[in-house]
């Protein structure tokens, strides 16, 4: 990472993509299954993260489990839903131009063309360059699979709906009445708690005699 320090960009998440791939039962080490993705960030000014992500995007783990293609003559694809997670979160419904400067077989194309953003790729492969030409003109086959990825980004109610209803939004509930008089007696309960410890000197008994009900 040490070029990434010589840079302008900040790492804003680390992600983990699970290759959910076959364990190799002989080696020196663990077998490696997972890759890593990093998500970068240019600071604009103060802005030192950038814009938040729509809850229906950030509802996703930073740890993606998909398969590598199958049928794919790249040393190293990955599948089309991982890009398709990149773009759409990130992007969500703005439209922009997406570059892959190493574009290999174009799954990143595709996505990019599937989800109706202007895209750029670069390759000094001939063989990859035409293999991303034909996969980009018959870009219909993928349809299904960025529809089902598509699909996953979805939220009932967001934390701002559900804390505005006052529905359970985990230890950020909202503070209503009946919740401030239980805080006020749990504190009770814990200062009559607090003071017998504190008054109570001699030291606890230990229980060392147990009968153990016979089944």
């Amino acid at each position: 990472m040490d070029w990434l320090r010589k840079t302008k960009w900040l790492i804003r998440q680390e992600i983990t993509w699970d290759r959910m791939i076959a364990a190799n039962i002989r080696g020196w080490r663990f077998w490696q299954i997972d890759e890593r993705i990093y998500w970068l960030y240019k600071p604009k000014g103060n802005d030192l993260i950038g814009e938040e992500l729509k809850s229906m995007h950030a509802l996703l783990t930073s740890i993606w489990r998909f398969s590598p293609e199958r049928e794919n003559s790249h040393p190293a694809p990955f599948p089309v839903e991982l890009p398709v997670r990149v773009i759409y979160s990130i992007m969500d419904k703005k439209k922009g131009v997406v570059i892959d400067p190493y574009c290999g077989s174009g799954t990143t194309l595709v996505a990019a063309k599937i989800l109706e953003h202007d895209f750029i790729g670069i390759e000094i492969s001939d063989e990859y360059v035409k293999h991303a030409q034909e996969r980009l003109k018959n870009y219909e086959k993928e349809i299904k699979s960025v529809k089902e990825e598509t699909a996953k980004h979805v939220v009932l109610k967001t934390f701002k709906e559900r804390k505005e209803e006052g529905k359970f939004t985990g230890r950020y509930r909202p503070q209503t009445n009946n919740r401030k008089v239980m805080d006020s007696r749990q504190q009770e309960q814990e200062m009559t708690l607090f003071n017998y410890v504190e008054n109570n000197k001699s030291p606890p008994r230990i229980c060392k005699n147990f009968n153990i009900p016979k089944s």
